[in-house]
């Protein structure tokens, strides 16, 4: 039951081109049980579609023969989870793949750690591919200028989305280095408090990867608001509220704001994604609002980490949240990935967005290359 949830929740985001968060739940399923040949199948359709957009990388497709490969091998499951003829369906699928060629184990920590957490800025949720020399290397496709005059520089987009990746890689960088306690420097003297907690950077590292994590959710909506041009003021914008108008004062459901639903409608499909995401972490009873309400108590009263005990035996104020070190390191983690999906988001969005406006622009489009950024600084030869 277990795994089938996971598969349904799966193929729920991946309806509404979550499609990061739908490949993160069916890795979810399929670490449940292995054999589940149809979350595999539906992983593997989702890849191949994605890289059929362009973009991605080799690995994206010989990801896809893999999992495409484990229900190929376990029909009887995919039998017993949705029937004889999408068994035959998937069979058809797999069979008409390439066998995926060997992959050797990589020899870096952090690599694999990235990995095994689906942690790397690519177009889709994939293995790391050693040959690409960065991990995290999805990119704003090419922008069509609006902006009469232009100087010759790229459109302020470029340096948004620099940021967002600048951010998450911190945070994530953060959330690595604060595994090993021993990575930092041993400065502070701190009173213990008799409960078991942990007090120092790595402890605080920790918080603060959550809290950055989640903080480039209104970032984004920032970006969103600027490049489609929604037209609220910047210093106003919340991802929670971007999209919606106000409560219909019959019915109290918030339509989709107007400007928000002629993109949508328009071809950019991918932003209904980050609509679906803001509702599930603003509303009181969206599946990701307990993360929010964690990133509201990191950021204005204090979160306290405990490695031994129970928590709940420390004495207890309404200033302090106690939280299992274990347990918290979790919540990172899924709060990385929400990241990661989100900006994943933002650039398909965006990508569809300029296919339809490369299609409806007549005449003659000049370009601007845009350089690599290590490049210009002399600090990658091979770029």
């Amino acid at each position: 039951m277990r795994t089938q949830a996971w598969t349904n929740l799966a193929n729920q985001f991946s309806n509404s081109f979550r499609l990061g968060e739908a490949h993160d739940a069916w890795r979810a399923a399929l670490e449940i049980d292995p054999e589940n040949g149809v979350a595999a199948s539906c992983a593997a359709h989702n890849l191949l579609w994605l890289y059929a957009q362009g973009g991605c990388s080799d690995v994206t497709r010989i990801e896809a023969f893999m999992l495409a490969k484990i229900a190929h091998r376990h029909p009887d499951r995919v039998i017993q989870y949705a029937g004889t003829q999408a068994a035959d369906e998937i069979a058809t699928f797999a069979s008409e793949l390439e066998d995926p060629p060997p992959r050797s184990p990589h020899t870096d920590p952090f690599i694999r750690w990235v990995e095994r957490e689906r942690l790397t800025l690519a177009p889709a949720v994939e293995l790391v591919d050693p040959t690409l020399g960065k991990l995290d290397w999805l990119m704003l496709p090419g922008i069509l200028e609006r902006e009469s005059g232009a100087t010759g520089m790229p459109p302020p987009v470029f340096a948004m989305f620099n940021v967002l990746k600048s951010d998450f890689i911190l945070a994530r960088d953060l959330a690595w280095r604060a595994i090993d306690e021993n990575v930092w420097p041993a400065t502070g003297r701190f009173g213990d408090t008799l409960d078991y907690a942990t007090y120092g950077p790595d402890a605080s590292a920790l918080i603060l990867a959550h809290r950055t994590a989640l903080d480039l959710l209104d970032k984004i909506a920032v970006t969103a608001n600027h490049y489609f041009e929604f037209g609220q003021r910047p210093d106003k914008v919340n991802f929670g509220k971007l999209w919606r108008g106000n409560p219909d004062k019959v019915t109290g459901i918030r339509p989709l704001a107007e400007k928000v639903e002629k993109v949508i409608r328009g071809g950019v499909s991918a932003l209904y994604g980050l609509v679906e995401l803001a509702e599930d972490y603003d509303n009181s009873e969206g599946i990701l609002r307990s993360q929010k309400n964690l990133r509201n108590a990191g950021t204005h009263r204090f979160v306290v980490l405990h490695d031994l005990g129970d928590p709940a035996h420390s004495r207890q104020t309404p200033e302090i949240e106690h939280h299992r070190r274990e347990q918290f390191t979790r919540e990172v983690l899924r709060a990385l990935r929400v990241a990661r999906s989100a900006i994943q988001m933002l650039a398909l969005s965006i990508s569809q967005h300029e296919q339809n406006l490369e299609q409806r622009t007549s005449g003659i489009i000049g370009s601007l290359v845009i350089p690599d950024h290590d490049w210009i600084r002399g600090r990658d030869d091979e770029t």
